[in-house]
């Protein structure tokens, strides 16, 4: 009777706490919906971890329709994905899943919710790709760039890609502040690995640099204009992920020489032309070569020698 009591009060205070969330975010006209509506998946997704998706139902139903008294048709959306989500991702923690299919199932939802927001149903939600096409073609015909592509393509590919990137983005934001919170709560939860434990196949490192190579041959191997468009999609990505592995390894070299100024000099190079090709090019040699690996060992040997010179 006490837990049936415990539930019942938790699931109250679960719908309470997004009922705020969502006055909150109507008197600040839709700030919170614009900037991180993924905020809302907590209080589900804790709730479903402590007592199951079947008692999770219950609260479920009760925000989406709390959602309809003070909301918006979009957020109502957003909420029911947030749900959806949390649910997922709540059950997975019960059920002792791996990071790996926490992270793919929820990156998988993730991404839906994008792709129906800025695809099917864009211009429900307030964007417009012919406003996109227009700004483009203004900045092509400032610039005077001469392109291969149509920008209709060029478009669709970012927004696209745009999608991937905020699903990645969110999935990891998700997995490890839920992370931190369940911890908190007592609940157990599979440890994350650390930067230094985190790594790719070598086979990534070869596509990554096969692509980019691949890329700057494009005067030399004529390609049509969808496998032209295909490749600059493929490169943006390939550069974006290189550069955020590349980062990562920087970062660890930072932690292990425990020079703190050293971060905030490589968050600044990522921003100065030529020197960021620098840190991709270091992201592809480490997937290729574990350049961290080495660098770490070549450190330990030289505390090790200081320490015998010492002696």
């Amino acid at each position: 009777m006490n837990n049936q009591t415990k539930k019942i009060t938790e699931g109250a205070m679960m719908v309470a706490i997004v009922g705020l969330l969502l006055f909150i975010n109507r008197q600040l006209a839709g700030m919170i919906e614009v900037a991180m509506y993924w905020i809302l998946t907590f209080p589900i997704l804790i709730y479903t971890a402590k007592y199951g998706v079947k008692d999770s139902l219950v609260p479920a139903v009760s925000m989406v329709l709390l959602s309809f008294m003070i909301a918006t048709p979009t957020t109502i959306f957003y909420l029911i994905s947030c749900d959806v989500i949390g649910i997922i991702y709540g059950a997975g923690i019960r059920n002792k899943w791996k990071n790996g299919s926490l992270l793919c199932w929820t990156g998988i939802f993730t991404f839906v919710s994008y792709f129906v927001t800025t695809v099917l149903f864009a211009a429900m939600f307030g964007y417009d790709p012919n406003e996109d096409i227009e700004m483009i073609k203004t900045l092509i015909d400032f610039f005077n760039i001469d392109l291969k592509i149509p920008i209709a393509k060029i478009v669709g590919m970012v927004v696209i890609g745009g999608a991937i990137l905020m699903t990645i983005l969110q999935t990891m934001c998700i997995h490890m502040i839920a992370n931190i919170i369940l911890k908190r709560m007592k609940i157990e939860v599979r440890p994350m690995k650390s930067v230094f434990e985190l790594r790719v196949p070598r086979y990534v490192g070869y596509i990554i640099l096969g692509i980019i190579v691949l890329f700057y041959m494009q005067n030399v191997v004529e390609l049509n204009q969808d496998v032209y468009a295909v490749l600059l999609v493929l490169y943006g990505g390939s550069i974006l992920f290189a550069m955020g592995y590349g980062t990562l390894t920087l970062l660890c070299m930072a932690m292990v020489f425990r020079k703190k100024y050293l971060i905030i000099i490589i968050f600044i190079c990522l921003f100065i032309p030529l020197v960021n090709l620098i840190i991709v090019l270091i992201g592809v040699l480490d997937m290729i070569m574990d350049l961290r690996t080495l660098w770490i060992r070549a450190y330990m040997r030289g505390e090790n020698h200081g320490a015998l010179r010492k002696h």
